[in-house]
């Protein structure tokens, strides 16, 4: 006589369960931005034999700054600015030196309600700060400064405690895109104010 065993349905529904489970907790995946450019507002020729980019700014590589995790880095597209905005068209015995002497972002923990109250409520939990501070300078052939426009700049924004990672990523873009706009017209008002007579 041929015995049966029945299939108990429990083991199958665990199973179904973990696989729903998983698929509910994959992450998005990461998405891929843009570099930040300025090839958009067209160049100032300056009347020196050649463009220098110095980032003086070191990176603690942790919090409360966050710039390394930025998916843009600010000191990078300060850099990225000298080369899409600025051109040598003259005198050989004179050169431009882009100074990056701040290119941070700073993280600070906000108060949030506790306890039951705060358990309902969706609050604003951090703030980051983006500074940027960079000084374009003329300096001749013996190596003395004869010329120098600077800009700061600093912009703020927070973020809910909800936040995802991707989410989070995506307004520190949005911040260090916004702060390096505000650069580019900041410097560029001071060069034409300041290093008018350099100008071509």
């Amino acid at each position: 006589m041929r015995r049966v065993t029945p299939i108990s349905a429990k083991p199958l529904l665990i199973a179904l369960a973990v696989l729903v489970l998983a698929a509910c907790s994959t992450p998005d995946p990461a998405p891929r931005y843009a570099d930040i450019t300025f090839q958009n507002k067209g160049r100032l020729t300056l009347d020196v034999g050649s463009i220098e980019v110095v980032n003086e700014y070191q990176e603690t590589l942790s919090r409360p700054h966050v710039e390394h995790l930025a998916p843009v880095n600010p000191g990078r597209t300060a850099e990225r600015w000298a080369a899409d905005r600025v051109s040598a068209g003259g005198s050989q015995f004179q050169r431009a030196v882009l100074r990056i002497r701040e290119a941070s972002i700073v993280e600070e923990k906000l108060r949030t309600t506790t306890g039951v109250g705060g358990f309902v409520r969706n609050e604003q939990s951090e703030r980051y700060t983006a500074t940027v501070d960079v000084a374009l300078q003329i300096v001749d052939n013996r190596g003395t400064r004869i010329g120098e426009a600077v800009a700061r700049v600093q912009r703020s924004r927070t973020v809910p405690e909800n936040i995802s990672l991707n989410e989070r990523e995506r307004a520190w873009y949005e911040l260090t895109e916004a702060t390096m706009r505000d650069m580019d017209t900041a410097l560029t008002t001071n060069i034409q104010q300041y290093l008018r007579r350099f100008l071509m």
